[in-house]
């Protein structure tokens, strides 16, 4: 430490010794003085000076070479103003003593007197000051001396800038004094003076240079100085003394004078020395470069000698800086260090390239002029660099340019200077030594613009210039959109000379036309209207002229723009102006006709001055246009054009003006047509007029037209038609024959509808063979004179009939008389005229026979017979009429002119019909005629009639068969004769059954349904022979039959015991059984009738007196008179028939009868009960009768005939009786019977009988019930409530809701027959009463009062207070939920009732009933229109139902109710929250009594918020917060108010809530309270609220946040909105910047919202973002299910990552790409998770940022992961397995070893490309290539005939991997294009080869095509002819069997406009194809077919091209 005071300090008081050594001690004194003193003279062994610390140290003794001293610094702290004065204090005389001043008398006194006056005012003003405290600020510090070397020593005397003690040591020990100097230099401003001052001074030679070549002086001739001083330092002789080993290391200067000690003047020669020396110095500076051998340089010297080329460089870059500064003198003041420290290091290039950047052309012309040999070889390149919008003229001088010397046109060379003469280290061999490697400059250049590289040249070609020209110029338009600075370029360039620029110039004049005049698209750039034809830019420059200004536009626009095309090419302006015209003509001929008017031959200044051009273009134009409402115009066209001999003439004006006069008789057809309202376009007449067709199909249309008029024209405007259409076929239509004029004229007035016009068309006509032409005189009589001739009429006559009968609807339509009248007009009527009115007369026959059908589909049926049969099928009687359809199969032409043929086949459809309706009689007597006529064709129904049963002529039936037999197919042989056979066999039972009958009664009954021949053999027995079986029964008897006749022993007992075997009947029993015979039983119960529900008792009619209103049968006997009517049942045959055989087995084969009697008393209960009861007793089981019963449907006669069944068979089993005899049992009254059974079987228990008849007793007791239930229900019928007495009857569940349901009632009887069902029914009265009890709540309409007086007439409460909790379950279940809110009255009587009935301990609500009645009487009285259920909701918050209903003159009230009023968490209401809702309400809505008026302006919202303040002291300080918040930060307020209002208000209340703290305060100061307690402490978090609400209020004025609710975008309102609600709180702004985040809103937003947000909330954009992408991951993860994201999570983290990216690149540090991959990387590496979404997310992270190569391996992993999941989903990859190419190599060869399917290999070829491509040499080899050994296998592997599929399918990945990564190179190409021709696959082949652009492949390509001989699919299709054109191969392959095709191709598509035709001709005719080129273009052009000759082409060609 120096020394800081006199030596005399030394002498203080000692304050701390101790030992430094054994002969020295440490002295510390009070003064701080400290030395280190000899022990024996006490001399200061530190020096001449001590060390001086603060005030009394203590030290230490002396460890490892020093020791610490502690001291102390005390400072006080200085005066400060008082931040905080009350009214009236004064500042405290306070000075830096310690001590108070004393005061005065006075100021004691007044002291006294403002203590009293505050203590009893408690005023601010009278507040005694607060003395204020001094601060002692006190830093110890510990202090370490320490004993040190001299170099330490020095190097500290160094760093403490103690120069001169630094050199005194360094003299004293020998030490470097470079060190000195070197700091001294560093530390000193470089300048002249510092330079001879320090650097002079230091020797060491690497230092001074490094401090040369890196400090940069801060003004420009130290710069200078300081290089030039370097410079001096590496001359030869340096070099030379390198060389020599003399230098030692040392800076040496010219003149191998060594520096050390001589002063820096000595070397700054005079000036009048300064030539000699000069001079000398030359000399001697050549001999030593003479004595140096360059080539043997050491390191030492080479290294000196690019330092020296280093400092030459920086000194000529100061020189060049100097020139862009101005000079030398601008230099001295505008000279920016730092801008030069980094000028002079940056490459020149890069330099050039930023001044081009920034427009410093002065600066850019300075650095070409000195620096030419680095910078213009990039002259062009760096002139793109200048800002598109720079004007080209601000760098016009820079620009190249050319002139011609000797004839040849070249580019100027630049003017170069140089600053200095070349120095001897400049020398290229020399510097080649020394510097061997150049460094390439222009790299960086190119590095970020390679499209430049292209014109980097030391010498400038004329191409190459024009294009820089051509593509900058394109550049300036592309990027900055400015037409005028492209076109200046262009136009600078052509004024240098500079060819090839006109085009581009034209066009760039075009755009500017386009874009600054037209105001046309402002979008159309340069590249667009290149690529535009010349007409469309014609058309686009003329699309927005008005008609007004059009002719005007036209001159101004359109003529300086043909005239540009015509320089260019000449010709094209009339090709241009023609096309522009006829494209306008096509849609509107309303600008052509200006044009047209403008170039009247009268016009002074014509558009078009040339009168055949003018001439053709209208023609054209005419014809072109589209239209058909353009006559008009078309005539003032006309108008326009010159006359026949008006001006010069040349070889086409007289074939013009001929086609003038063609236009006008053209014109004159269109204005008939349009006459006539069938308007047609011009060009349609011109098109059709040589078109026989075309013209027959416009006349008929005319005609056809004109006859469809409403309403009908007259006679007379048919002639003027006709004239019309004359006049057209004679003007135009000469293709056109007058007769064909005639002819359509006639079959439009047949077709026209009408029959005037009808019988005019038969006046044009010859309507018979024998007419003649009337002559003509009579002719002339107003009647045509030329007729139709007979032939074509009648041709004209049967199309118009046909017309019209095809479309009638029916006989009767309009017409069909139409129809008539036509054919009708020839006379003679032949044939086919006759034909189409027989089909006329059919359709009545066929309305007769009821066929509906329409006439075109009579005329269109190819089988007519269908119709008869269709006649035939429509009324089951129409067969009969035989005669009449006939008749109309003669008339339909049925068969032909076939009549036999025709006869037959109608009557073998009768015979069908009959025998379908069993009509034999009809049958046989049309069979006899088929057979009498010899049709052979109809074996088959007379076979049919034969074999019908029911058909009892057997004799006729043998007849019928005879001829089947006789006339059938030999297949249908067999089975004719087993029928005939049949038939035979029943002849003999005839035969018997005659023979048996006389001897024994036998009697023949005919069964109806079945017919049955029954034969009996004794009296008793009846066999039964169903002869109307199926055929297969005759079938299987006629075996046995055939075998018993032939036994003539055998008896006719045994033949029909035999016959009757049968079986059969056990197979007919499936007939009564429901699963088989469902349609069998609908035929049985079809007898029952109207009896069907047995409603009454049925019975024979021989009985019928006996019962009282019996249900007799219709079908029965009736006695009146005598009917026999002896038809019986299927069942009843089955049951004889059974019982017949079971008495033929002699009982062996039983007969199962339960079924059959089941079944025959079923169907005898409605007609017979007596007869039903009978079979069911017949039963073999008694309880199989339930059957019969349960199926009946249920009435009291049959539940009584049940209870009587069961009632007879049980007195019949306890006394039993003779069967022989008749038991009284069965004559006794049924009733009694039952009533006395029942009786008694009632007194014993079914355990008393035997089993089998309590069974009995079981039925009978269950029927009894059945009665009486039934008995019950038709009495609930009777009562007309829709109660089901069938259902009541069975369904114990609807018998017991039905009595409930008959308990809702009002009606005194119903509800006692519902109490009295009740008892009946065991339904308990409980439930009746709470049904009822209910009904009268919800559903009675009864006022409260009524329901009150009901329920206590009624005593229902005493029998429902017995069970309190249910009463109460059901009313809070079903009466409650019913009851209105509002109804006070019903809620006061339903809790009422609740209370009287003891429910109270069931009630779970917080209230009890008691309180509800409390309640309920109070709201009754202030609130009737509250709704109290509401109130009362455990779901609804009660502040929100009172709220409605709170006014000023309640809410008192209401209030003091509140603690009664649960909140929805149980709590109970506060009268505070009460007066807030009111408040709430008050303050927005006004009140009638306090705020008359809702407040709308500021002043009116103020003065309700005071008007609620005064409500304050009713509130609690939540609540004051509450409703604060409510009108400061609700929606509401946000919308309605204003912010200052806002302020101004939360301003109020945090003055308020202070007064209320300070009133607690003195409150409890006064009670002698603690000022801690409760409320202070609420209103303290609520002022704190406050505050918090005022200073988020105060942000809203924030720039940022006025920002956002400015904002035009809705999503920054929103979220301005957010925030003015969040109130700053953490939670909200934390969810809202989350949001934001997920919206994807720039991170430096969210940073804003945060730093906005008032408080310490803690938050970063970093946390925020980590909350998004934790959602993200969740969304993306298995439990997204639950997530609430609205978008996709991977677009919402697409939109994230690339707002992180943003930032990033902008600079801000918010977060790091580093931070999402470490949120991400879990989620990525989740096995668990599904692998696409991981993938999705590492793609996006890898579109974004650089992932690093673990995360790229995990991309590729996953990609390998999901492909082998979805086709190999065993074979299981790691992450080793694809970690380099090596591997990821084998894995595909493993899978490609294994793959077979086109599946497979698609997914090969996914797998390739979701890995990187594969760029190992031996894996990239051809051979090895991955995507040729796929081709390869899929080509191996696959079937011959999925060759071709195969083949394109490789086509196709081929095209996938373009323009990508993995693009395949052209060997890989070339080779797998071999792989497709060896399998013959020629064209994916060929399409691969063309497509690439690479000029072999095309060669191979060619070669293939040449080898094609003949064109067929798998060689050519259009697609390959598109890919030749695009390459522009067609020259090439004109040769080839290609071209024609190719050709056709081209010609075929142009409407696409790919390709130029005219383009393609000329590359044809350049190549030497000049008749193929105009062929082409003559193709192109539409020439006829016969023009295209050989010559023509040729001439073409050279017209065309």
């Amino acid at each position: 430490m120096g020394s800081k005071r006199p030596d005399k300090e030394s002498y203080y008081p000692l304050m701390d010794v101790n030992w430094w050594a054994e002969n020295a001690v440490i002295l510390a004194r009070c003064s701080g003085a400290l030395t280190v003193s000899s022990v024996k003279t006490l001399k200061n062994l530190l020096g001449k000076s001590c060390e001086w610390f603060e005030s009394s140290p203590q030290v230490t003794s002396t460890h490892d070479g020093g020791f610490l001293s502690l001291e102390c610094e005390i400072k006080l702290a200085p005066k400060r103003l008082r931040l905080e004065s009350r009214p009236g204090e004064e500042d405290e005389g306070e000075d830096d003593s310690d001590s108070d001043d004393v005061t005065s008398a006075k100021a004691r006194y007044f002291s006294y007197l403002k203590q009293g006056l505050y203590f009893v005012t408690e005023m601010e003003r009278f507040a005694p000051p607060r003395k204020r405290s001094r601060t002692i600020t006190k830093n110890y510090r510990l202090v370490s001396l320490r004993s040190t070397t001299p170099e330490e020593l020095y190097q500290r005397k160094i760093d403490n800038e103690e120069y001169g003690e630094a050199l005194s040591l360094a003299q004293a020990y020998g030490l470097d004094s470079d060190l000195v100097y070197q700091r001294q230099w560093r530390k000193s401003t470089v300048n002249i003076a510092s330079i001879q001052d320090y650097l002079s001074k230091i020797k060491k030679r690497s230092w001074v240079l490094h401090e040369c070549l890196e400090r940069v002086p801060e003004n420009v001739d130290a710069a200078k100085e300081l290089l030039q001083y370097g410079l001096k330092g590496t001359d030869v002789e340096a070099l030379i003394a390198i060389g020599k080993g003399e230098d030692g290391g040392r800076f040496i200067l010219p003149g191998d004078v060594d520096i050390d000690g001589v002063p820096y003047e000595e070397f700054l020669s005079p000036d009048e020395e300064a030539e000699n020396r000069k001079e000398r110095e030359a000399r001697k500076h050549q001999e030593l470069l003479l004595s140096v051998n360059f080539s043997k340089l050491t390191l030492e010297q080479k290294e000196l000698s690019r330092s020296r080329l280093k400092l030459l460089s920086y000194l000529d870059r100061l020189a060049t800086y100097e020139e862009i500064l101005g000079g030398p003198h601008a230099a001295e003041q505008r000279y920016d260090a730092e801008f030069f420290k980094k000028f002079r290091n940056q490459n020149i290039v890069l330099s050039a390239r930023t001044y081009a950047r920034e427009s410093n052309v002065r600066a850019l012309e300075i650095l070409f002029t000195y620096h030419g040999s680095d910078l213009l070889p990039h002259r062009l390149a760096i002139l793109s660099n200048f800002p598109e919008t720079t004007s080209p003229h601000e760098y016009s001088f820079l620009l190249p340019e050319a002139c011609c010397r000797q004839d040849v046109l070249m580019i100027l060379p630049w003017n170069e200077q140089k600053h200095r003469e070349e120095d001897w280290c400049e020398n290229p061999q020399c510097k080649m030594i020394f510097e061997p490697v150049l460094q390439d400059e222009d790299e960086l250049l190119y590095e970020a613009q390679p499209e430049l590289l292209k014109y980097r040249t030391t010498k400038l070609s004329i191409d190459l210039v024009s294009g820089w020209y051509w593509n900058r110029a394109q550049e300036i338009e592309n990027y900055a959109m400015q037409v005028d600075c492209a076109l200046s370029l262009v136009r600078l360039g052509m004024e240098r000379n500079i060819p090839g620029l006109q085009v581009l110039c034209d066009n760039l004049v075009t755009l500017e036309m386009l874009i600054y005049e037209t105001g046309c698209d402002l979008t159309v750039t340069l590249k667009d209207l290149q690529e535009m034809k010349d007409s469309e830019k014609l058309r686009l420059l003329m699309m927005n002229s008005s008609d007004e200004r059009y002719v005007k536009n036209v001159y101004q626009w359109m003529v300086p723009f043909l005239h540009r095309c015509e320089n260019q090419s000449p010709g094209l302006a009339n090709t241009l102006f023609r096309e522009y015209l006829v494209s306008l003509a096509k849609e509107d001929l309303k600008l052509p006709l200006k044009i047209f008017q403008n170039s009247k031959p009268d016009c002074q200044q014509k558009i078009i001055p040339d009168q055949d051009q003018l001439m053709s273009m209208a023609l054209e134009c005419v014809y072109s246009c589209e239209r058909d409402d353009q006559l008009s115009l078309c005539y003032d066209i006309l108008e326009c054009l010159p006359q026949r001999g008006y001006g010069p003439e040349t070889d086409i004006t007289k074939t013009l003006h001929d086609k003038v006069d063609e236009l006008e008789q053209i014109l004159s057809v269109s204005e008939i047509l349009e006459k006539h309202g069938l308007q047609k376009p011009v060009s349609f007449v011109k098109d059709t007029q040589n078109s026989p067709e075309q013209a027959e199909k416009l006349m008929i249309r005319l005609t056809r037209h004109i006859g469809r008029k409403q309403p009908p024209v007259s006679e007379m405007h048919w002639k003027g038609l006709l004239q019309d259409i004359l006049d057209m076929q004679q003007n135009v239509y000469m293709c056109l024959e007058p007769d064909t004029c005639y002819e359509i004229f006639t079959e439009s007035l047949l077709c026209s509808s009408h029959l005037e016009n009808i019988h005019l068309a038969g006046q044009m006509m010859h309507c018979s063979v024998w007419s003649v032409d009337p002559p003509v005189s009579v002719a002339s009589k107003g009647k045509p004179r030329y007729r139709v001739s007979y032939e074509k009429s009648i041709k004209l006559v049967l199309a118009a009939g046909r017309e019209y009968f095809n479309s009638s609807t029916s006989l009767t339509d309009s017409c069909m008389d139409l129809a008539r009248c036509c054919l009708q007009l020839i006379v003679d009527c032949p044939s086919n005229i006759q034909e189409e009115l027989d089909l006329i007369r059919a359709l009545g026959y066929l309305e007769e026979f009821g066929l509906t059908i329409l006439p075109l589909q009579v005329r269109l049926c190819s089988d007519r017979l269908s119709l008869i049969k269709d006649c035939i099928a429509q009324l089951p009687t129409n067969y009969k009429q035989s005669a009449k359809l006939l008749g109309l199969a003669d008339l339909l032409r049925v068969a032909g002119d076939d009549q036999t043929e025709r006869k037959g086949q109608v009557l073998i459809l009768l015979v069908e019909q009959a025998l379908h309706f069993q009509d034999y009689k009809a049958a046989s007597m049309h069979c006899q005629e088929l057979i009498a006529t010899g049709y052979s064709k109809s074996w088959e129904v007379c076979s049919q009639l034969g074999q019908s049963e029911g058909y009892q002529d057997l004799g006729t039936r043998q007849e019928l068969m005879a001829f089947a037999l006789t006339h059938c197919p030999p297949g249908a042989i067999e089975s004719l004769l087993a029928a005939n056979s049949s038939l035979q066999t029943q002849i003999l039972y005839q035969a018997v059954n005659y023979q048996l009958r006389p001897s024994e009664g036998g009697e023949n009954i005919n069964i109806s349904g079945p017919s049955l021949l029954i034969t009996k053999e004794t009296p008793q027995e009846e066999i039964h022979i169903p002869s109307s079986q199926s055929a297969d029964l005759l079938y299987w008897t006629t075996a046995k039959t055939m075998k018993v006749l032939s036994n003539t022993t055998t008896t006719t007992k045994a033949m029909l015991h035999a016959v009757s075997d049968g079986q059969w009947w056990k197979r007919s029993l499936t007939y009564l059984r429901p699963l088989h015979g469902q349609e069998f039983g609908d035929v049985l119960k079809s007898r029952s009738g109207a009896n069907a529900a047995v409603e009454k008792q049925s019975c024979h009619p021989f009985y019928e007196s006996l019962i009282v209103d019996p249900y007799v049968a219709e079908s029965e006997i009736a006695y009146a008179g005598f009917q026999l009517n002896s038809s019986e049942s299927f069942a009843e045959v089955l049951l004889r028939t059974g019982k017949l055989a079971e008495t033929k087995s002699e009982g062996e084969d039983l007969f199962p009868a339960t079924e059959v009697l089941l079944q025959l008393a079923s169907d005898a209960l409605p007609y017979d009960m007596t007869l039903s009861l009978a079979y069911l007793l017949a039963l073999p089981q008694v309880v199989d009768a339930n059957k019969c019963f349960e199926k009946q449907s249920h009435s009291a006669l049959s539940l009584q005939l049940a209870s009587y069944y069961y009632s007879l068979q049980i007195y019949a089993h306890l006394a039993p009786c003779f069967k022989d005899k008749c038991h009284p049992l069965y004559r006794a009254d049924p009733k009694e019977l039952i009533k006395m059974v029942t009786k008694h079987v009632s007194q014993c228990g079914y355990a008393d009988w035997p089993e089998e008849i309590a069974t009995l007793i079981k039925q009978l007791c269950y029927y009894n019930e059945r009665l009486l239930d039934f008995t019950q229900a038709q009495i609930l019928q009777g009562l007309g409530k829709g109660v089901d007495v069938q259902r009541f009857t069975a369904d114990g569940q609807y018998k017991r809701e039905t009595i409930l349901g008959l308990a809702e009632t009002l009606e005194e009887n119903v509800y006692n027959i519902a109490l009295s069902l009740a008892q009946r029914y065991s339904v308990p009265l409980w439930e009746v009463y709470m049904t009822h009890l209910e009904f009268l709540f919800t559903d009675s309409g009864l006022s409260t009062r009524e329901i009150e007086d009901r329920a206590q007439s009624l005593g229902l409460f005493e029998t429902l207070k017995t069970n309190p909790e249910a009463l109460h379950e059901h009313m809070a279940k079903y009466v409650y939920p019913g009851i209105e809110g509002i109804d006070h009255q019903r809620l006061l009587y339903y809790f009422t009732l609740l209370e009287n009935c003891g429910c109270s301990e069931f009630v779970k609500h917080a209230i009890k009933p008691e309180t509800h009645i409390r309640l309920l009487k109070k709201f009754k009285a202030i609130a009737p229109d509250l709704n109290y259920k509401k109130l009362t909701d455990e779901n609804v918050s009660p502040l929100g139902v009172l709220q409605p209903i709170l006014t000023s003159q309640n809410i008192l009230s209401i209030s003091k109710l509140a603690p009664k009023i649960p909140e929805k968490d149980g709590s109970m209401l506060s009268p505070s929250s009460v007066y807030t809702i009111w408040l709430q309400k008050l303050f927005w809505n006004g009140d009638h009594k306090l705020i008359k008026k809702t407040p709308e302006t500021i002043p009116e919202w103020l003065s309700a918020y005071d008007t609620c303040a005064k409500y304050f002291d009713r509130l609690y300080p939540g609540d004051i917060v509450t409703f604060i918040d409510d009108i400061t930060f609700s929606s509401k307020a946000v919308t309605k108010l204003s912010v200052d209002v806002r302020l101004e208000m939360t301003n109020k209340a945090i003055k308020a809530m202070q007064q209320v703290i300070e009133k607690s305060r003195k409150k409890n100061s006064e009670d002698g309270m603690d000022s801690a307690g409760s409320t202070p402490v609420t209103h303290e978090k609520a002022l704190n609220h406050l505050q918090q609400s005022l200073a988020h209020l105060e942000t809203l004025n924030h720039r940022f946040i006025i920002f956002l609710k400015n904002s035009d975008q809705e999503m920054l309102q929103k979220y301005g909105h957010l925030y003015d609600l969040s109130r700053s709180e953490k939670e909200k702004i934390h969810d809202q910047a989350v949001a934001m985040c997920i919206d994807g809103q720039p991170l430096d937003m969210i940073q804003q919202l945060l730093e906005v947000a008032i408080g310490d909330l803690e938050l970063s954009p970093r946390d925020i973002v980590q909350c998004a992408i934790n959602n993200i991951v969740f969304a993306l993860s298995d439990k997204g299910a639950e997530c609430t994201l609205i978008k996709d999570p991977l677009q919402i983290l697409e939109g994230i990552v690339s707002a992180v990216h943003t930032s990033a690149e902008k600079g801000e540090k918010l977060i790091s790409s580093d931070d999402l991959l470490e949120w991400l990387r879990p989620f990525c590496g989740d096995d668990s998770l599904p692998v696409k979404p991981r993938i999705k997310v590492l793609q996006i992270m890898e579109q974004a940022f650089h992932l690093s190569d673990v995360d790229s391996r995990l991309l590729v992993f996953f990609r390998t992961q999901a492909v082998l999941k979805a086709c190999w989903p065993e074979t299981k990859a790691k992450i080793i397995d694809i970690e380099n190419e090596e591997k990821r190599y084998s894995l595909f060869l493993e899978l490609l070893h294994s793959s077979n399917s086109q599946s497979e290999f698609q997914h090969l070829v996914l797998l390739l490309q979701a890995w990187p491509p594969m760029k190992s040499a031996s894996i990239a080899h051809t051979s090895n290539n991955p995507w040729v050994k796929l081709g390869t296998v899929m080509l191996s592997r696959c079937p011959i005939e999925q060759k071709e599929n195969m083949g394109n399918e490789i086509l196709k990945i081929c095209r996938s991997l373009y323009e990508t990564k993995h693009m395949l190179p052209i060997e890989c190409t070339k080779e797998l294009c071999f792989l497709l021709l060896n399998q013959s696959l020629l064209l994916p082949s060929l399409k691969l080869l063309v497509e690439s652009k690479d000029q072999d492949l095309h060669a191979l390509a060619l070669e293939q095509i040449t080898a094609v001989a003949k064109i067929d699919d798998s060689s050519c299709d259009s697609e390959i002819l598109s890919l030749l054109l695009n390459a522009k191969l067609v020259v090439k392959c004109i040769s080839t069997v290609f071209y024609p095709h190719l050709i056709n191709h081209l010609l075929a598509n142009q409407e696409e406009g790919h390709w130029d035709v005219e383009e393609v001709a000329k590359q044809l005719q350049e190549a030497g194809f000049s008749a193929e080129a105009g062929s082409l273009l003559m193709c192109y052009k539409g020439t006829h077919p016969s023009l295209r000759t050989y010559s023509t082409a040729l001439s073409a060609i050279q017209h065309w091209i």
